[in-house]
């Protein structure tokens, strides 16, 4: 359901989904593309972590998320990924 109705935005390291709804959910994907299980389980926490410090400075707005790894993330700075999911999170307007 969030996939048919959610704002997309491809960025260098995920696919962002966001629908506003009255409460947070995040929800972060990886498929076998991006890598062995090691590599998968790497990237799914760089983005989650990514996402929780952008959420602490409380600058997102509240609803449903879905992150979509690609493959490459874990060659990336977390610097790199923080900058390229706030892009993504300003581009949707679900930054505050």
């Amino acid at each position: 359901m969030v996939y048919k109705e959610a704002k997309k935005w491809h960025s260098d390291v995920c696919v962002l989904f966001y629908k506003p709804s009255q409460e947070n959910k995040i929800a972060v994907v990886a498929s076998k593309k991006v890598g062995k299980a090691v590599v998968r389980n790497k990237s799914k926490r760089l983005l989650k972590s990514a996402f929780v410090s952008i959420a602490r400075d409380g600058l997102v707005s509240q609803g449903t998320y879905v992150m979509i790894a690609k493959g490459g993330l874990d060659n990336f700075s977390f610097v790199n990924i923080l900058k390229s999911l706030k892009w993504s999170m300003k581009k949707l307007g679900c930054l505050r």
